[in-house]
């Protein structure tokens, strides 16, 4: 359903509804004829719109668009908003022009076109066609156009070809290092993002290396000069359980081992056929210990590799 009124400095006269049967649309005709013959043809007609059928977004676009801001707009309409420029009515505003970064802030207000035909076939009859659409809050204006530009009948000219090749040229250029220009602030947005994370993992990974190479230093340590463990196992396991140990000592590769036992010499060769220890010998005289039956004993072996 469409309602028509008239305002005229200030005051609002109903002229009637379209839309809702053959006969209410005849009577409506007929009174906006009638008020319209006496008084002639309206200076602007406006259609307004129910709310939520005007949609806005903001573009940044290069400075060099603003000569013929409406073609760029047009020519790469399909690109910027899921509509191709045919399937719509738009309008744009320029909210800030950046000399710094040669940019345009513009905001971009568009309706459909396929929901207002019904609308502008209801008055053509009238011999009414809306000069603008607004919205419902009366903030946003579209004027009802073909939207094609200067620039697209530029290309169309056989007299200015050369001039319309020279501008879409230039425009196109402007768009490539647009297009360049934010994708590299995206991708250095990214990687500010994620620097944290590599810094992160950086760190982990020196760390582990740090303790790789530090591993191989214990294990080439071990191997050189015998793991400490080992030979402590060794040594427990190759003591008879009448022998036993006061002084221990392991460093540079020679294991030095003091104590008592009633068989000392044959330590030394439980000590040979132990696979960890190499040249059993003893350093320091036996020597018998009076009123017992052991003998102390002070025996030095070779360890590791």
């Amino acid at each position: 359903m469409l309602v028509l009124s008239l305002e005229r400095q200030g005051n609002h006269t109903a002229l009637g509804t379209l839309g809702l049967s053959e006969a209410e649309d005849t009577e409506t005709q007929v009174a906006c004829q009638a008020l319209l013959s006496g008084r002639g043809n309206p200076h602007e007609t406006i259609l307004y719109l129910p709310p939520g059928m005007v949609m806005q977004r903001e573009l940044t676009l290069p400075a060099a668009a603003e000569p013929d801001l409406d073609g760029v707009l047009t020519y790469e309409m399909d690109r910027l908003t899921p509509f191709s420029a045919d399937a719509i009515f738009y309008s744009h505003t320029i909210l800030r022009r950046d000399t710094a970064l040669n940019q345009l802030r513009v905001l971009l207000s568009l309706t459909l076109r396929a929901p207002i035909a019904p609308a502008l076939r209801l008055l053509a009859p009238l011999g009414i066609q809306p000069n603008h659409l607004e919205d419902a809050t009366r903030s946003i204006r579209i004027p009802l156009r073909t939207n094609r530009s200067s620039w697209q009948n530029l290309k169309d000219s056989r007299i200015l070809a050369a001039t319309g090749v020279a501008l879409l040229t230039a425009m196109v250029i402007a768009l490539v290092f647009w297009r360049q220009s934010t994708e590299q602030a995206a991708l250095s947005a990214r990687i500010t993002a994620l620097r944290p994370a590599a810094t992160e993992a950086t760190i982990l990974r020196r760390q582990a290396e740090d303790r790789q190479a530090g591993e191989r230093v214990i294990a080439t340590t071990r191997r050189q000069w015998g793991d400490p463990m080992a030979v402590l196992a060794a040594t427990t396991q190759m003591l008879p359980d009448n022998s036993f140990l006061t002084d221990l000592s392991l460093r540079q590769g020679q294991l030095i081992i003091s104590g008592q036992s009633p068989e000392a010499t044959g330590l030394i060769q439980v000590l040979s056929r132990t696979p960890v220890f190499r040249n059993p010998a003893f350093v320091a005289p036996v020597i018998r210990v009076t009123g017992r039956d052991a003998s102390v004993f002070s025996i030095r072996v070779d360890v590791g590799q």
